[in-house]
């Protein structure tokens, strides 16, 4: 019972403190401000936001891929999936605190795949 009260809250209070601060912002905004933003989204051209997210995306890969053959060497292969969240983590860390993202990409593949917490650092430096 309690794993799974620890997973449910993993899950969703990240989740609802996204909305939050969506509302907050959208809330502190003035009416000026909320249309205007309105106006530039419907203005946007989608084809140029997909394609910017596309080359977004694929460095993140390519990104996680990468270190993911960093650690080869070591004796170390992590999974594809847990490389990447941990990078994705690690950005998101690096918006709240800058240079953060680093050790907790490498706390995270620590805790995830039982790789040296000093081993995942160094090759994030060498990096």
């Amino acid at each position: 019972m309690k794993k799974k009260l620890l997973k449910f809250t993993k899950t969703f209070l990240p989740l609802l403190l996204g909305v939050f601060l969506i509302w907050y912002s959208l809330s502190s905004a003035t009416p000026q401000e909320r249309e205007e933003l309105w106006n530039n989204i419907k203005l946007a051209e989608l084809e140029w936001v997909m394609l910017s997210v596309f080359f977004g995306i694929l460095s993140h890969l390519s990104r996680a891929y990468r270190w993911k053959y960093l650690l080869e060497p070591l004796g170390y292969r992590p999974q594809f999936a847990n490389s990447f969240m941990a990078v994705m983590g690690g950005y998101l860390a690096n918006l709240g605190v800058p240079r953060s993202g680093e050790v907790l990409r490498a706390a995270t593949v620590s805790t995830y795949e039982d790789i040296p917490f000093d081993k995942a650092f160094g090759t994030i430096v060498s990096e």
